[in-house]
């Protein structure tokens, strides 16, 4: 089968490699789409992550947390599985998803609707990531949120919050496309942060949750001034920040933060988007074959893409 595999920053192949049997507990997955993870796939091809060698999984990259297949073979303990069921997995529970044919533990993935394409829940990973960081705040009925920044995580961010009952979602970013695309998908209103004039007004008027989907240090501090309840960290940031003190103090407020998801978090997300709660579709910005990988992890690293789909 075909797999990519990760050399060193910058150096990626195609090769060939054994189709894996399953183990007595794990499924068998024909992978059919895998989403480029934005920040990761970037990071790891350039060598730009400082703090760490992210060799944690002991792959260089693991290349493919973010995707979707269906099930073609089975362990012998499995019962909650047949042959013909699809499925939306994550990097829980088996190797890298830039692969044909993948294994996972039977309890890792997440069970995808029939009615559901394939192609709307090979992001679910992200999403998953996303709903776990948002529902670490207890409750968003009749609350007013701001989500800074409009890539593929404030995107889901913004559906999110409204799916668990957000009065007012504002988005925020730089780019007038990415906040159009989040106005399409359900923000009440958007806001471009270049403009210092309307960063000051959002320090005036305040909201109750900033949910930080941008990593960008600046939007970190404007966030302990604008949040008068709660800050939600969903971006991964690097480095040290300093932070003024006396809003936190002012307005007592709660800083929330997350690494990962869960399979019940990935499930959750299937499961908003077969209702109609998620759209993925509007965030895919292109399709790709394995070959195209290279292309494909410079559009979406200089921000020229949502999100990409790729195929083996």
């Amino acid at each position: 089968m075909k797999t990519i595999i990760i050399k060193e920053p910058g150096k990626f192949e195609i090769a060939e490699a054994p189709k894996p049997v399953p183990a007595e507990n794990d499924i068998l997955i024909e992978m059919k789409y895998m989403a480029l993870c934005n920040q990761h796939d970037w990071k790891v091809n350039k060598g730009l992550y400082k703090d760490l060698a992210y060799l944690e999984y002991g792959i260089p990259g693991f290349p493919g947390h973010e995707g979707a297949g269906i099930v073609v073979d089975k362990g012998a303990a499995v019962k909650n599985w047949s042959v013909g069921d699809r499925v939306a997995l994550s990097g829980l529970g088996g190797p890298p998803l830039y692969a044909e044919y993948v294994t996972r533990q039977s309890d890792a993935v997440a069970r995808v609707e029939s009615s559901v394409p394939l192609e709307n829940v090979a992001m679910a990973e992200l999403l998953g990531c996303v709903y776990r960081a948002c529902t670490k705040y207890p409750d968003y009925r009749d609350k007013s949120v701001l989500v800074s920044g409009a890539g593929p995580g404030g995107l889901a961010a913004v559906q999110i919050c409204k799916a668990l009952g957000a009065a007012e979602v504002t988005a925020t970013d730089v780019r007038p496309n990415r906040l159009e695309l989040a106005r399409v998908l359900g923000a009440n209103s958007v806001l471009d942060v270049s403009d210092p004039d309307a960063v000051n007004r959002l320090k005036r008027d305040g909201v109750d949750v900033v949910v930080e989907c941008s990593g960008n240090k600046t939007a970190y501090r404007n966030a302990i001034d604008i949040a008068r309840d709660a800050i939600v960290i969903f971006a991964y940031s690097e480095g040290s920040l300093e932070i003024p003190l006396w809003p936190l103090f002012d307005h007592e407020l709660t800083i929330y933060n997350s690494k990962w998801l869960t399979t019940a978090d990935l499930q959750s997300v299937v499961d908003l988007i077969a209702a109609g709660k998620i759209r993925t579709d509007d965030m895919i910005s292109g399709r790709v074959k394995f070959e195209g990988y290279t292309e494909a992890v410079k559009l979406v690293g200089e921000g020229d893409a949502i999100k990409i789909v790729m195929m083996p």
